[in-house]
């Protein structure tokens, strides 16, 4: 019987040292500074990272062409008709007087 009652008190000891009250107890926080993530967040959760930057280059600047110059069409030329003149008649798309 006394193997068992050692067994049991060294069992029951194990539990207490592996129990979360006893780590609690245990657990001192030393320092000014922030607590340990875990005071945050549950149990086994790392915080999260802070996000890389990196050194990006500036973009290229835009140059903008120049704008292509106008040239006007050219006139259309039309001769002097003779006095009296009514145009080429019905079929061409001209006058209809």
């Amino acid at each position: 019987m006394r193997t068992k009652s050692l067994f049991l008190a060294f069992g029951l000891c194990l539990l207490l040292l592996s129990s979360q009250a006893a780590q609690a107890q245990v657990r001192v926080n030393v320092g000014i500074g922030y607590p340990p993530p875990g005071v945050y967040y549950g149990p086994r959760y790392y915080a999260p990272r802070p996000p890389v930057v990196y050194a990006v280059p500036p973009p290229p600047p835009v140059y903008y062409a120049p704008a292509p110059v106008y040239y006007a069409p050219r006139p259309v030329y039309y001769a002097p008709r003779p006095y009296g003149y009514r145009g080429r008649g019905w079929g061409h798309g001209g006058r209809r007087w």
